[in-house]
């Protein structure tokens, strides 16, 4: 495998055993159980080969970081002997076992340093109610983290949450309150308040304030908040996301004599531990033949009936590093990385329906006066999983896709095909690439949305959903820049579908276009 070293610019080749080796260095570097460890071998494995290929678009196959999983090149084993001898014998004894679903491949596994006494439930967590069984949290009477205190000052505060459009509230802060918990104590919904008042998943609060003033700040979103003077102060407990096996949990378990298996038997209820070999090989969607590198011993097809344009000139990108786990493809305008275990020709189906909407969006900037100029070229990448989409994109499950500037990233072709929005998807997130490359991301996003929903011809969806009367355009805004339910997002498009439609009878849709550029 491919591994990308930012802080050496350069990416390394690896086994999947040095890889682990160097998750166990940056992961579990405080680790002194010997069976703990080997659960985090265990877990680290696992999720390394169910996302090979997770930066295909960048020709490598995983990042050293949280995004990834961290992991620290060993040059000096003699600096510290005793645990490396420790992490050796983790991986040497553990060598090629990873975790196995029911339908016996690799599951979707994650871990965190501490879950503050109950882990994740991952459909709570991230949004959405498809999270897999074994991923639906646990009751954690092992986890013995301390409690952290964090004061941040109220105009901090308010720089890093105008960081993002989902939490800006204006020029001033006066109040943060959550609104909902979820059954393990996490900040399910909160509600930050201040010129304007925005309502967003506990998860997302704590990723948009650690992102500007550091991961150390707010650990976890297991936490209370009250507002002290100029401050607020944050009492919380917990480390990391809290999904899956607990690491502070899983050595209080070792120091009492449980096992390895045990451990994995209690933080991700339902998994098996199993040797990696042809039959989980069989099971995956991961190329056999590259994984003979990986082992210790060695396309289910779909066609979404997207006509094809002949003229995008289709052609394979050769990622040396991809395998068959992310596929590459692209065109004149879009490049894509998609799962493989999708057909070669679904994805070119898709990659057409992507270049006649953008030349759409271009005939149809035009038309508008405006000479806005698309991106060159656009990056598409196409998720394995739900959760997989929603953990990159920080969007909720039943979210179909997400743009930001030049990049889309799409739901898996299936989970588009069965709800019947495969198509309409790639015209409607075209449709944001072109208006955000015409008003500079400045436009309200009901204009926005409204328009896209036109674009991409999912005006029949919307006029089917329920209307609760006329909506000021003022209020359908503030929805849109929050954090709602499915049912409740789906009747804010379409309220705000409706008022793009009024302006287009009235004054026609180039005028609508002219608008979303202001």
């Amino acid at each position: 495998m491919r591994v990308r070293l930012p802080r050496e610019d350069a990416t390394r080749a690896l086994d999947l055993e040095d890889y682990v080796f160097g998750v166990l260095a940056a992961e579990g570097s405080v680790e002194t159980e010997p069976e703990a460890l080997k659960a985090l071998a265990v877990a680290a494995r696992t999720y390394a080969l169910r996302n090979l290929g997770r930066h295909a678009r960048d020709q490598y196959d995983l990042c050293d970081s949280t995004h990834c999983q961290r992991f620290a090149p060993v040059r000096d084993e003699g600096r510290r002997p005793e645990f490396y001898e420790l992490a050796r014998r983790a991986v040497s004894e553990t060598r090629g076992e990873v975790l196995r679903d029911a339908s016996g491949g690799v599951a979707e596994c994650y871990f965190s340093a501490s879950c503050g006494g109950a882990t994740a439930d991952a459909s709570l967590l991230w949004g959405g109610a498809n999270a897999p069984a074994h991923l639906k949290g646990v009751r954690d009477e092992f986890c013995e983290t301390e409690a952290w205190t964090d004061r941040i000052a109220a105009a901090r505060l308010r720089q890093a949450l105008a960081a993002d459009p989902r939490s800006d509230v204006g020029a001033r802060l006066d109040s943060v309150r959550v609104l909902r918990r979820d059954r393990t104590g996490r900040a399910e919904l909160l509600e930050v308040s201040g010129e304007r008042r925005r309502r967003l998943r506990g998860w997302d609060f704590k990723i948009i304030v650690g992102r500007t003033l550091g991961w150390d700040v707010l650990k976890s979103s297991r936490f209370e908040v009250a507002r002290s003077g100029a401050d607020f102060v944050f009492h919380g407990r917990g480390f990391g996301h809290g999904l899956g096996l607990c690491q502070s949990g899983a050595r209080r378990m070792a120091q009492r004599g449980a096992s390895y298996r045990q451990i994995l038997d209690k933080y991700l209820p339902g998994l098996r531990v199993a040797d990696w070999d042809q039959r989980i090989a069989d099971s995956t969607h991961v190329d056999a033949q590259r994984l003979r590198a990986f082992a210790p011993s060695r396309e289910t097809e779909f066609h979404a009936g997207v006509q094809r344009r002949e003229e995008a000139h289709f052609s394979t990108v050769a990622y040396s590093a991809s395998g068959d786990r992310q596929s590459a493809i692209r065109s004149e305008h879009f490049r894509m990385s998609y799962p493989a275990r999708f057909a070669r020709r679904e994805a070119e189906g898709v990659l057409g329906a992507l270049e006649a909407a953008r030349a759409d969006a271009a005939r149809r900037l035009e038309e508008a006066g405006l000479g806005a100029r698309m991106p060159a070229v656009v990056a598409v990448f196409v998720h394995e999983t739900a959760g997989e989409f929603a953990g990159a994109t920080g969007q909720p499950v039943w979210a179909a896709a997400a743009t930001r500037g030049a990049r889309i990233d799409l739901q898996p072709f299936d989970v588009l095909r069965r709800r019947g929005v495969l198509t309409t998807s790639a015209r409607h997130e075209v449709a944001h690439v072109a208006l955000e490359a015409a008003g500079g991301g400045r436009s309200p996003r009901w204009l926005v949305e409204g328009l896209a929903v036109h674009f991409a011809g999912e005006g029949r969806l919307y006029a089917r959903t329920p209307s609760k009367g006329a909506r000021p355009v003022e209020e359908i805004e503030r929805g849109l820049q929050g954090t709602a339910s499915e049912s409740e997002m789906r009747a804010l498009y379409a309220a705000a579908y409706r008022e793009v439609l009024s302006v287009i009878r009235r004054e026609g849709e180039p005028a609508a276009w002219r608008r979303a550029a202001r």
